[in-house]
This record gives C-alpha cells, structure tokens and sequence, in this order.
C-alpha cells in the first residue's frame, strides 16, 4: 500500500498535540493537481471545556491500513500540528501513523450520545458566517458552523461543466497510471471515478432576509448514494427522496456547513445531522 505523509513537509519542526475528537464530516475524496488524493474530516472536540469544531486536511483516507480507518460518529485520537498555509481557526494536520479510532456512537435512544455533543456546538445563521468571513480567513473567524434552515432544504442536479470534467479526469488517469507503476496489484485500491454531476442545497437561513443560500454537498455519502442509485431511470428522485423527504420529515435536522480558505465566503454542505425529532441528550465517553 502506498504510504503518504499526513502533514507537510515544513511543518515537521512545529510543535505536535494530541487530540480527540467525533468525526462529524467525511468530504468526498478529491485529486490534487500532484496526483495525490486527500479529504478533508471535521468533527467535534472532545478534549476542550466545551465540544468545539475542529478540521483535518489533508487526509488520505483510502490509503490508510485498515486499523486506522474510521466512520461518521466515531471517536479518534490523533497528533496534529498547524498547518502553515491555513488560517481557518478549526484546522490542523494529522501527523502519519498517529490515528487512532476509538468508540463508535450509534443512533440509540433518538441518537442521544450523538445529540449530546452536537447540541452544544454554537448554531450560527449562514448570511452572519458569509458577512464574517468577506474580510478573508483567519484565526478568529470561524469556517466551520452547524446552520438549521427555515424549512427542509430542495435538492438541486445539474451537470458539471466540461472543462472541469475533463481536468479532473485526466487527473484520474495520471493516478491510475502511478498506482499501476508503483503498487502491488494485489493492494491497490479502486481507481479514482469523477462524479459528472453537482449536488447542492438551496434554502433559507434564519438571518432576517435570507435570500436563500445554493451550496455544493461535498458529504463522502451523497457520492455514495448516487452510485448506488445511478443505474435507475429514476435516480434523481430517489436521491431527492433521501436528501429532501427521508433526512427532513419528522426529523430535528441541521446542516454542517464549512467554507474553503482560498474563498473564504465560498461555504458548502459538509453533511446532514437528522436526528428524530424529540430525541434526548445522552452521555458520552470516548
């Protein structure tokens, strides 16, 4: 298996921490332009006073052993250091071979473990986190919110723009191409697929005058549904059936929002908590 390193070269000099966190969010993997596949993981806190967001990047997921691979909602410990080249408050750099999955937390009891944590991260209103973030990124601005709509979000479709398809697929080529050079055929993981389609949620925020927000999903599970779905005639519907009726309906659901540093009042969708309505807070222990 191909071993990467988890942080920058120029950060092995800074001093290293551990941390603990839940994983709240896994993005989709993507290629960077050194052929390098990476997704970026946030979650929640869990060695603070209060639960309090956290971001880690790069992270090459499908390149991990299979013992540090971890889930949404599962506790991890890890060493970080600060990454040079972001600002953003929440994020860091997971130092190679230090992850550490712990206990998973299921959806027991309306998901009350999970809605202990989550309901103690601050809502914010996504035109206040746009507003905040047009001076630019930086250590005191927070990238990284739980945003709950004025009413169930609408599932936007549309095809990606040529230009980017072909980019990205010439990219996924150029990996496929190192990974037959290089690893085992035996180990080798399945091959990059670009997606040819965007999916984004359009919707209000409680601001008053929202003029509606339209965000990219970039949730590793939107992916998966689609290519679990894909073959159908009918796969819009059935996502829409996901992402706008099953994830919305009786449900007490919030939005995990996150905005890029190079366009800092650029936010997309990170993932969905849709926990039943009703639900009681439970107690953890990671």
């Amino acid at each position: 298996m191909l071993v990467l390193s988890l942080a920058p070269a120029d950060n092995r000099d800074d001093v290293s921490e551990t941390i603990r966190f839940i994983v709240l969010v896994k993005a989709a993997p993507v290629l960077t332009r050194a052929l390098d596949e990476t997704m970026c993981v946030a979650g929640a806190r869990l060695d603070t006073a209060a639960p309090e967001w956290v971001r880690l990047h790069p992270v090459p997921f499908r390149d991990l052993a299979d013992e540090n691979r971890f889930a949404k909602y599962q506790g991890v410990s890890v060493d970080v250091r600060r990454p040079r080249s972001d600002r953003r408050p929440e994020s860091w750099s997971p130092l190679y071979g230090t992850i550490a999955p712990g206990k998973f937390l299921g959806t027991e009891n309306g998901w009350a473990q999970r809605r202990r944590i989550i309901d103690r991260l601050h809502e914010a209103n996504m035109c206040h986190l746009e507003e905040a973030n047009r001076g630019g990124s930086g250590p005191d601005t927070q990238s990284l919110a739980v945003v709950r709509p004025v009413s169930p979000p609408k599932l936007r479709i549309t095809e990606r723009d040529d230009d980017q398809l072909k980019k990205w697929r010439l990219r996924a080529a150029g990996a496929a191409a190192r990974q037959s050079l290089f690893d085992d055929p035996d180990d080798r993981k399945p091959d990059f697929e670009v997606v040819p389609w965007r999916f984004q949620y359009e919707y209000q925020c409680r601001a008053p005058g929202c003029r509606t927000h339209t965000q990219t999903i970039v949730d590793w599970e939107a992916l998966t549904l689609w290519r679990h779905v894909r073959r159908y005639r009918d796969w819009r519907e059935r996502m829409r059936s996901k992402f706008e009726d099953e994830m919305w309906e009786r449900r007490d659901s919030v939005l995990f929002v996150g905005n890029q540093e190079e366009y800092p009042t650029s936010f997309l969708v990170l993932g969905v908590f849709w926990p039943p309505v009703g639900g009681a807070q439970g107690v953890f222990d990671l």
